[in-house]
Order: C-alpha cells, then sequence, then structure tokens
C-alpha cells in the first residue's frame, strides 16, 4: 500500500472500476483504464478522471448505455480524504484512498 500524507493529491489519470474485484466494507477497485485488462460486462464500467489542479470527470453509463461525462472538481481534505464533485451535474461527495499504485486504486465513499 502506498502511504499517503495529508498534503496528498488522488492519482492521476484515467481510472476505471473494476467491480469483480471490491472487498468487503465498501471498498472500490479501480484499474487503470488504458492499460489493464478488463473481463467483459453488459453494464458497463463508471471511471473518473484525475487532472492536474483539481479537475475531474467521471464517465457512468447513460441510459442509452453509452458513456457520459460528468465534469467536476476534486478538493484534498487531508487523511487521504478528498471531495468529488461540485457541480450542477456531480454533487458533492467524499472519498477515502485506502491504496494507490501503478496499477490499483482502492476508495470508499463517506
Amino acid at each position: 500500500m502506498s502511504a499517503m500524507d495529508q498534503g496528498a493529491v488522488p492519482p492521476s489519470g484515467s481510472w476505471t472500476h473494476s467491480f469483480e474485484e471490491d472487498e468487503p466494507g465498501g471498498v472500490l477497485v479501480y484499474r487503470p483504464t488504458h492499460t489493464f485488462a478488463f473481463p467483459p460486462t453488459r453494464g458497463g464500467r463508471d471511471t473518473i478522471v484525475f487532472g492536474a489542479g483539481g479537475e475531474l470527470s467521471e464517465h457512468a453509463q447513460g441510459p442509452d448505455d453509452r458513456l457520459q461525462a460528468r465534469p467536476g472538481r476534486w478538493i484534498a481534505r487531508g487523511m487521504n480524504r478528498f471531495t468529488l464533485g461540485g457541480t450542477a451535474d456531480a454533487p458533492e461527495r467524499s472519498i477515502e484512498i485506502i491504496e494507490a499504485g501503478a496499477d490499483i486504486l482502492k476508495i470508499r465513499k463517506h
């Protein structure tokens, strides 16, 4: 597990939910979007793209089964916690980063 500190920033780049790997206690597992070999799924996969300077884009399956992007922001809150969203299309909510590495991101939503 990668240690993070109060000044930590979330991992950069695009991360896709690997729901097959989710863990007990509400831990959601994300993998790098462009390099991980995800198994096929009918339900689609949510993606979070963390940009530099607080930019955020979340992609979720829409009513027509295509991914729809929701722009937003991320704000570091300390203790590995971040606020995501903050726009009309992406309401504000908090996450805690449990583990962050080059090939895995584990979060818990609060």
